[in-house]
Order: structure tokens, then C-alpha cells, then sequence
């Protein structure tokens, strides 16, 4: 056979099988395409590792609030990313995704670079607005924020939160099982990140927001700021012992005035009017009195409630109320540094000890304590005015207080206070159905030994019967006082509620106190039986803020601990079983404790599991 006769033949069967013909060249094609594939690899490793290495700088930077260097390092952080998602980006990659084994190390890294070219892009805003945020140093303007560098990073943060919060859903469907080792470590790493940044992302965006307003980006605000003074415990924290009018205006805060509360109590009175009816029902005269006004667990209704007397008192309008402690009064000493008031140093480290005991055993006239406690707080204060304190120490060590409702918010205006009630930091007890509780210590012996006591709730929501859950609240009060009150300074000690009645002697300086006590349940609820140390009781029966509250009155000794449960039927909400009930706790110098146990799904209930 000739040799045309044979090419002849050879195209004949290539035309009769074009099988032949596309496997050849696909063979060729994946070829190239494995070469495109691992050049195009080995270039985004590089890239993968320039973003690892400048994220950890970015990170270092903003621990240490150096914004200069963090928002040069965001820039490259930006750059290195869209250079990782522009190397997994194209077709190629793409379509080696869906190979067996390979692909799926490919898509992950895909979807990785492409998550946190999101993230970044939306970011780029804070490149410029990170370094304008140091306070400004200038003579005359010490301490003074940029308020247009906040508006940048308010208006930047929804997209910034929104970019996080998609980037961690589609980082957690992936599986990091099957891949690659340094690919999965990626994918885990940046899994754990996304999910502890996507809640506190969502939560600065309402903050921040209002934040460029209440430093008087639009012109001049009034603050009052309360201390509250948690040994002698308010449904807030504690008793008021001293305010400061504060006034903020482009960034910049000045002290205006600083006094004990005993001024306040010169009058006029709170018009109680501010708080809802069943509120003045429950509280009675209190909510009038600048010494109890606080006493529902509510914030909201204090900061109406002090804004109405404050107006009553200057004729102004207070655009914000502050309530702080002495734990949140720690955190600003270890921004400003330690003050001096008496010949006493008074730091971050021994405030709280301060507030709590130690004014009251080195000054045993009330005047003298609350002449002590507002120079306490024009010290601190004061230093903030003049610029002398480090914001991000101030940030570090106010997100303990904030956690656990020591620093409190109120804003006169409605839109305003709506957006802070989606926050800790509002104060507020919801309003809406489903399993929540609160125990609520207001002091009914006018001493200051709630600096011993201990409170722990437990929350158990019980069975389901018929659409109802039947559960119970028990709370325990521990007396942690030294026993016959043996040491306790009498300022601190005394039975002011005995006294009133006629009744002298050592019961009235022992160690013991009367606890005022407010159990605050699930909404739509009500008490089937209610006992103190196993022996039932009547109790008073209010409502606030749509929660049934059932008060027990409780005397307590040195050493005592007594235990309050209330049995109670609650509505159920739909497809409520598994849900971990809300359980809040009221600030106190022993920090309150609580536990809980998870719904149950209802066995006989027409609603729920049915």
C-alpha cells in the first residue's frame, strides 16, 4: 500500500471517529490548563502569604491604636487580596473546581480571596478615616475627635458589617475536611474570625452612627452624667451619689458642672409623670426622688425620668443620660491615669474597692463622702476635657463595663434612642414574648451593705401542658458580710429602715440588711406559687415594660443565705423549643451570676411539637 493511500486512510478514520481528534485535544487543552493552573498557584500562594502577614500587622496596629500605620497597612491588605481573587478569579480556575479531589482545594481558595476582596473593597473607606481618628493635639483642642473621620467609618460600616456577615456565611459552608492542610487552616482561621467579627460588626453600625451627633458634630450637646453607687443597689446599679453636666460640640467635651446629688434633692421633684402608669403603680413615690428614681431595671425610663427633672430643675433640655459606675469610672482612671482627691490616689486599680467601701470607712459624715465622690468625679472628668487620656485604653477597658450594663445611654431624641435600644448599652429589658428573667435588688435598708451581697438567678422553664410551660425563677441572696457586722464602718452598717420605725440597739448595726426584691418574668406570664426559703409568700404583684414583676421583701442577716422561687405558667411561643432564655443581670459590686436550661419541646402543646 502507498504512502498516500495510507494518509488517506488515517484522515478517513479521523473523520469517521472525531472522538479521536477532541481527545487530542482536550489532552493538550488540560495540559496547558494544569501548567496555567500551577503557575497561577503558585503566584496567589505568594499573594496569600503577603495577606496573612500584612492582616497580622493590621491587627497588631489597631490593638495598639497606631491608625496612621493601620490605615497605610489596609491599603496593602486591600491590594494583597484583589491580587490573591484576580489569580483564582478566572475561568480556568473556575472550572477546575468542579475536578475530583483538586477542586476542591481550588474552590476553597476561590471563595476565600473572593470573601475577603469583599471585605476589603468595602473597607477602603477607613484606609483615610482610620488615621484622622487620633485625638487632636493642637493647644486648645486637646482631646478633640474628628467627627467627619467617625461620619466616614459610620457611613463605610453597613457595607463593611453586611460584606463580613455574607463573608462568613459563605466561608462556614465550606467543608475543610478533604483539603489540603494549609488550605483548610486558612478556611478554619478565617471561618473563627468572621463569626466573632459578624455580631460586634452588626453592633457598632447603630453606634456609630449616632456617635458623630452626640460628640456635636451638628452643634453644642448637653450630657448628665450619673454615678450610680452600686452599694446601695438600684434597679440601674446603685444609688445616685454625684452627676456632671458635660457638653460636647465638634468632638470636643467640656465639663460644665459637677456636684453631689444631694443638690438635686433640693428639688424640684421628678415629674413621675415621665414614666408609664403601671411603672408609678409598681415604684410609687421613688421614681420622684433623685435617690430612687432609678429603680426599675429599665434604662430607658431613668433617662426620661432624669431628663424630666433635670428640665424641671434648669429649664433645659438634657439631650443624653449617662449612668456609670464604679467599674466604668476604673476603666476611665486607667485612660486618664490616677487622680488625687484628699491626699488619696484613686486608680483603675483600687476604684471600684473606693466607690464601693473604702469612702465610707475613711469618711464617716454623708456630706464628707459625697463632697469626696464629686471631686472624684471632677477629677476625672477634668482630664478628659483637657485632652489627658488615651482613647485606645479608654476602648480596651470599657468593653468589660459595657458587657455587663455598668455604662448606660439615653437619648432625647426618639430616632436616636431607637437606634441605641438595638444596643447593650441602651439599658433596656425587652418587651416582647418569650422565656426571659430578672432579678432586681433595690436596697430597703438605707446602708450601703449591698457591697456584700451576692445574687444568683437560676432560670429552669420547666414542661409544656396544654400550650403553657410551667418553670420556675429561683434566685439566691448571700449576705457576705462579716458576721455581727463586726468591722463594718456604721455609715455602711446601719438599719436606717429600723431606725424610722423606733427601733434601737445592735439590730440595727449588725451586718443585716432588707433586701427589696423584683423578679421580673417571661411576658404574658403569672405566678402560680411564690416561696422564701421554702415557706410561701404573698407577693407584691407590677408590671414593667410588659414583664410581670413579683417583689418579695427580704430580710437578710450577716452570713445569711435565703432563696426566693416563683412558680410560673407562661404562654408558649411558637417554635420556641431548644431556645435559650435571656437571662439578664443588674450590675451590683459582686458581680451577679445566673445559669439557665433550654425549652423543651412541648409534648401535648397545639403550637409546638404537636
Amino acid at each position: 500500500m502507498s504512502e498516500e493511500s495510507e494518509g488517506h486512510r488515517g484522515l478517513r478514520l479521523s473523520i469517521r471517529k472525531p472522538w479521536v481528534v477532541v481527545a487530542v485535544i482536550a489532552v493538550l487543552a488540560f495540559g496547558a490548563a494544569g501548567a496555567w493552573l500551577a503557575v497561577r498557584a503558585r503566584q496567589a500562594q505568594v499573594a496569600v502569604s503577603a495577606l496573612r502577614t500584612d492582616g497580622k500587622q493590621l491587627q497588631a496596629q489597631l490593638e495598639a491604636y497606631d491608625l496612621v500605620a493601620a490605615g497605610q497597612t489596609l491599603t496593602r491588605v486591600r491590594a494583597d487580596a484583589q491580587r490573591a481573587h484576580s489569580l483564582t478569579g478566572d475561568p480556568i480556575w473556575g472550572i477546575a473546581g468542579y475536578v475530583p479531589v483538586l477542586g476542591h482545594n481550588l474552590h476553597a481558595a476561590r471563595q476565600v480571596s473572593s470573601v475577603m476582596a469583599d471585605i476589603t473593597t468595602a473597607a477602603q473607606p477607613l484606609e483615610t478615616a482610620l488615621p484622622q481618628l487620633k485625638p487632636s493635639g493642637t493647644a486648645g483642642n486637646q482631646g478633640q475627635l474628628n467627627t467627619q473621620a467617625i461620619q466616614a467609618v459610620s457611613d463605610a460600616m453597613p457595607e463593611l458589617s453586611a460584606a463580613v456577615s455574607s463573608g462568613a456565611v459563605r466561608v462556614g459552608e465550606l467543608n475543610a475536611s478533604g483539603l489540603r492542610p494549609d488550605v483548610a487552616d486558612g478556611v478554619t482561621t478565617l471561618n473563627t474570625a468572621l463569626e466573632a467579627a459578624r455580631g460586634p460588626f452588626a453592633d457598632a453600625v447603630p453606634l456609630l452612627q449616632q456617635l458623630p451627633g452626640m460628640l456635636g458634630a451638628d452643634g453644642e450637646k448637653t450630657w448628665l452624667v450619673l454615678l450610680q453607687q452600686d452599694a446601695e443597689a438600684r434597679g440601674t446599679g446603685g444609688l445616685i451619689g454625684a452627676f456632671a453636666e458635660l457638653k460636647t460640640n465638634q468632638g470636643k467635651m467640656v465639663l460644665a458642672d459637677a456636684e453631689s446629688r444631694a443638690k438635686l434633692d433640693r428639688g424640684p421633684a421628678i415629674p413621675a409623670v415621665a414614666a408609664p402608669a403601671n411603672l408609678r403603680q409598681h415604684y410609687g413615690r421613688d421614681l420622684t426622688e433623685w435617690a430612687g428614681f432609678n429603680a426599675s431595671p429599665h434604662f430607658p425610663y431613668t433617662g426620661e425620668l432624669a431628663a424630666s427633672g433635670w428640665k424641671a430643675r434648669t429649664a433645659k433640655n438634657a439631650d443624653f443620660v449617662a449612668g456609670v459606675d464604679q467599674n466604668v469610672v476604673a476603666a476611665m482612671l486607667a485612660a486618664t491615669g490616677p487622680v488625687k482627691v484628699r491626699n488619696v490616689s484613686v486608680d483603675s486599680a483600687n476604684a471600684v474597692n473606693f466607690l464601693s467601701k473604702g469612702v465610707y470607712a475613711r469618711w464617716s459624715n454623708p456630706q464628707d463622702v459625697d463632697a469626696v465622690t464629686t471631686e472624684l468625679v471632677q477629677a476625672v472628668f477634668g482630664k478628659f476635657s483637657r485632652g489627658e487620656f488615651s482613647l485606645p485604653t479608654l476602648i480596651k477597658s470599657l468593653r468589660e463595663p459595657i458587657r455587663e450594663r455598668r455604662l448606660l445611654l439615653w437619648a432625647n431624641d426618639s430616632e436616636v434612642q431607637s437606634q441605641l435600644e438595638q444596643l447593650t448599652v441602651a439599658g433596656a429589658i425587652p418587651s416582647r414574648p418569650g422565656p426571659f428573667a430578672m432579678a432586681v435588688v433595690n436596697n430597703g435598708g438605707g446602708n450601703k451593705m449591698d457591697a456584700y451581697l451576692q445574687l444568683d438567678t437560676k432560670y429552669s422553664p420547666g414542661s409544656c401542658t396544654n400550650s403553657a410551660r410551667t418553670g420556675q425563677i429561683s434566685v439566691s441572696l448571700d449576705n457576705t458580710a462579716p458576721k455581727d457586722g463586726e468591722g463594718l464602718p456604721a455609715y455602711v452598717n446601719v438599719r436606717s429602715d429600723l431606725l424610722q420605725r423606733g427601733i434601737t440597739g445592735t439590730t440595727t448595726r449588725d451586718g443585716s440588711n432588707r433586701i427589696v426584691l423584683d423578679i421580673y418574668g417571661p411576658v404574658g406570664s403569672s405566678a402560680v406559687l411564690t416561696q422564701l426559703d421554702g415557706t410561701t409568700v404573698a407577693p407584691v404583684v407590677g408590671i414593667d415594660n410588659n414583664h410581670p414583676v413579683w417583689r418579695v421583701f427580704v430580710p437578710i442577716e450577716a452570713g445569711q443565705r435565703r432563696t426566693v422561687n416563683v412558680v410560673m405558667s407562661t404562654p408558649v411561643v411558637e417554635d420556641d423549643a431548644g431556645q435559650i432564655p435571656v437571662v439578664l443581670n443588674q450590675p451590683m459590686v459582686k458581680p451577679a451570676t445566673s445559669s439557665v436550661e433550654p425549652l423543651l419541646a412541648c409534648k401535648t402543646s397545639s403550637v409546638v411539637g404537636g
